[in-house]
């Protein structure tokens, strides 16, 4: 292998980093300057690969690029797309989560995509719900039967020379799809507990795939997050808020009030957006509980600090 070749990182597990270079993956540890420097890659970062014949290694990550985005949670850098998968019905779709992931991808500078699967349980309620976010994400509804059928061929082009980050519940399809987008590299379908309608936790850290030369032109990847039914916003104020709400942001100009919260203030502009239409009310509704929960958060903070 050359050196000097940069590469970018599918997993790493127990400091030993799988990174794909040129069409090919390489097993790397990570330089020892680097490890007393504090350095921790995580999936998704690029880094430059040199030689190491003293180790036995094919090669060793000799340094990490500087990353234009990383999330907490999954823990992965330099993420294009967030493509949120939920289902219609089961396991019960958390649009809570699904608003809090949408913010975390804004405040990232992360195009959304938004997956209502298993349509095929119920049809009215994935509309709704797809119904909901025309607004703040690409909206795609699929069911079941269709992802063998190719019924996420509009997701594809989406992908093209991207590196997505796949999250959302556990059970609600994100492990057959990205069976699907991998050409069955990723590991075996999780299933639904019969007793609790929730979702197997079967994925214990975030992985990226190559997504197949068959839906894409250019490298592409997905990562792989572990599923959860928990998600909570860090480093958000209330104040900003508004910023990741397309719906609330795309209007900004019609509101009187520079510092208005938008969460019920006489005269405030969004609540005719709800009634035109432009901001779904039950969204709206879940926004100002995110917000007074920030709020209380920020309080408490602050609070402590005294």
């Amino acid at each position: 292998m050359a050196a000097d070749r940069t590469g970018i990182i599918l997993k790493g597990v127990g400091g030993l980093y799988t990174v794909y270079s040129e069409s090919a993956q390489y097993e790397c540890r990570l330089r020892g300057s680097l490890r007393l420097g504090g350095i921790t890659p995580v999936t998704g970062d690029r880094v430059v690969l040199e030689n190491d014949a003293n180790t036995g290694m094919p090669a060793v990550i000799s340094s990490v690029l500087p990353r234009k985005n990383v999330l907490v949670r999954p823990k992965a850098a330099n993420i294009d797309k967030l493509v949120l998968v939920i289902a219609s019905l089961s396991p019960a779709p958390d649009l809570m989560l699904v608003d809090k992931l949408l913010v975390c991808a804004e405040r990232e500078g992360i195009d959304s995509v938004l997956v209502v699967n298993k349509a095929d349980q119920d049809e009215k309620a994935a509309s709704e719900i797809a119904g909901q976010y025309r607004f703040a994400a690409k909206c795609f509804v699929t069911r079941a039967f269709d992802q063998a059928n190719h019924g996420l061929d509009g997701l594809f082009p989406l992908l093209e020379g991207s590196t997505c980050v796949l999250a959302g519940q556990s059970g609600v399809g994100k492990s057959t799809i990205l069976n699907l987008l991998t050409d069955g590299a990723f590991m075996a379908t999780g299933d639904i507990s019969e007793k609790t309608l929730r979702g197997r936790h079967t994925t214990r850290h975030a992985e990226l795939f190559p997504v197949s030369s068959r839906y894409v032109s250019r490298p592409s990847f997905v990562i792989d997050s572990p599923g959860f039914s928990l998600f909570e916003l860090e480093n958000t104020a209330p104040r900003d808020l508004p910023g990741y709400y397309p719906e609330v942001y795309n209007h900004q100009g019609e509101c009187r009030f520079q510092d208005c919260s938008h969460t019920g203030e006489p005269g405030c502009f969004v609540p005719g957006l709800v009634e035109g239409g432009l901001f779904h009310p039950e969204r709206y509704e879940r926004y100002k509980k995110l917000y007074r929960e920030l709020e209380l958060k920020e309080k408490n903070k602050y609070r402590k600090k005294q």
